[in-house]
């Protein structure tokens, strides 16, 4: 049988975030090559085909589906995305009768409210075991109405849900993901160790803590971890196999474990990989100890999530690390000559102008961090933060459930007390250009971003600047008089 799964095209969307955001966000689509993976152990033909990497919109990617000519067709897309998918789906069924199936975050948390006539079926939450049993029964033509975590439509065209699946409990089990089937060129990232050819990994699958902003439909908030000899033995393959020597470690928290990240490190070091990574994790999961044997397996770059500084907003979106562990794990990670980000988030509940004054001074006092991300919170469908929205909480008020718009980047759609959208997307414009003027930032900026995102950022700079009326950037900043 034969099978075509895709990655649509997506960062055009993002106005003058695009460039940005496909330098940052081009990364290999590990969930189809998993699943590429377990259908090639059963002897299928699997082609993927990555839109974003491979510049295809979605009028052309309907001619490479159909010039593969698969028996089935696999979509994956997240919430701002999901729209995109729709449509390529939509386009499919006016000139093929090709089954396809839709997986990921946003058809897991919606479920049945997502699933467009389009979709012949949808896989909820983790889709291994599902995907395994489902691909075996298609092929000979069987029932698939008894497997657990698929969506499908009666002959009538009532949509059913044969219930929910369960998750992977022994991650070892699972074959290593097909990268063969990806163009692996594509997948390059600026870092300040110059560009490097990367791919994406994970080394556990949950996450225990209960942000208001994150969704953990699809891996649950329990935490299962693979053994550190079958991560390592990945590395392994993806250094000598493909020729790839860069890793982005996907964990929500990649430290969570101490011991866990000790013994991956430990063992990268003694068989001379010679790989560099880079992850997330909490500021108060780290140490020197810790950070030194990551140096030393090959860490070049970690981020932490601050989101805010503001007390009484990290209180509500219940992030609960001291705020005094950014400082000393900023500190760790700037010693080692780790490239050290800080992400932030424009609008959360209680959020002001002096919130926001509060977070970016912060950011600007801390010559540590190289790079800061800015995003306007987002009140994703199936978070805490989206129900507070929808009540009206803490001064919160949903403005729209148009997913499309919920894009992090140049677009808000949630009023945060006297804050409007448009306000929020100002204040991130004016917030960016504050974090940037610094001297210190361009080279990581330039980096990562290039030449050419330098020279858009500068643009930024220059635009609001102009406006006369920043509320973030003061002359002394400029080296101006007061």
């Amino acid at each position: 049988m034969k099978i075509c799964l895709i990655f649509p095209k997506w960062t055009n969307q993002y106005g003058v975030f695009s460039y940005f955001a496909k330098r940052a966000s081009t990364i290999p689509p590990l969930n189809l090559a998993q699943l590429a993976a377990i259908a090639e152990e059963q002897g299928h033909e699997v082609k993927i085909i990555d839109g974003e990497a491979n510049d295809i919109p979605n009028e052309k990617m309907v001619e490479c589906i159909l010039g593969y000519s698969p028996d089935i067709i696999g979509l994956t897309a997240a919430t701002p995305c999901f729209h995109i998918v729709v449509d390529l789906a939509e386009r499919i069924k006016k000139v093929s009768d090709i089954p396809i199936a839709i997986g990921g975050h946003h058809i897991t948390i919606l479920s049945e409210k997502a699933f467009n006539a389009a979709f012949d079926f949808g896989f909820i939450g983790e889709a291994e075991a599902s995907w395994s049993l489902f691909i075996e029964r298609f092929e000979k033509n069987q029932t698939t109405t008894d497997i657990p975590g698929i969506l499908y439509r009666d002959d009538d065209g009532t949509t059913r849900f044969t219930g929910v699946g369960r998750p992977v409990q022994d991650l070892s089990r699972l074959p290593l993901p097909a990268r063969h089937l990806l163009n692996t060129k594509k997948y390059q990232i600026g870092t300040l160790r110059g560009k490097k050819v990367f791919t994406t990994m994970m080394t556990m699958r949950g996450c225990p803590y209960r942000c208001i902003f994150c969704n953990t439909a699809v891996f649950g908030n329990i935490v299962r971890k693979r053994s550190p000899r079958d991560v390592v033995n990945e590395i392994r393959e993806i250094k000598e196999k493909h020729g790839i020597g860069h890793v982005m470690f996907l964990d929500d928290t990649f430290t969570l474990d101490k011991k866990h990240t000790l013994d991956i490190c430990n063992l990268l070091i003694a068989e001379k990989l010679k790989i560099t990574f880079e992850c997330g994790t909490r500021a108060n999961l780290i140490d020197e100890e810790l950070v030194a044997k990551m140096v030393e397996a090959g860490l070049i770059r970690i981020s932490f999530g601050l989101e805010s500084v503001n007390q009484d907003i990290r209180r509500i979106i219940r992030k609960e690390v001291p705020l005094e562990c950014y400082d000393i794990a900023n500190k760790i990670t700037s010693k080692y000559g780790v490239e050290t980000l800080n992400s932030c988030m424009i609008g959360l509940p209680g959020e002001t102008l002096e919130t926001v004054r509060e977070t970016l001074a912060f950011l600007r006092r801390s010559r540590e961090i190289k790079q800061a991300n800015i995003s306007i919170a987002m009140p994703y469908p199936g978070t805490e933060l989206f129900n507070m929205a929808k009540r009206g909480d803490h001064g919160l008020k949903l403005m729209t459930e148009d997913f499309s718009k919920y894009q992090r980047y140049n677009s808000a759609v949630m009023t945060v007390g006297k804050l409007l959208p448009r306000d929020l997307v100002g204040i991130q414009n004016e917030a960016f250009a504050s974090i940037y003027i610094a001297p210190l930032r361009w080279l990581p900026m330039t980096k990562k971003f290039g030449i050419v995102g330098s020279f858009l950022t500068f643009c930024r700079l220059v635009k609001v600047l102009l406006k006369g009326k920043t509320r973030f950037i003061t002359n002394r900043q400029l080296g101006l008089k007061d």
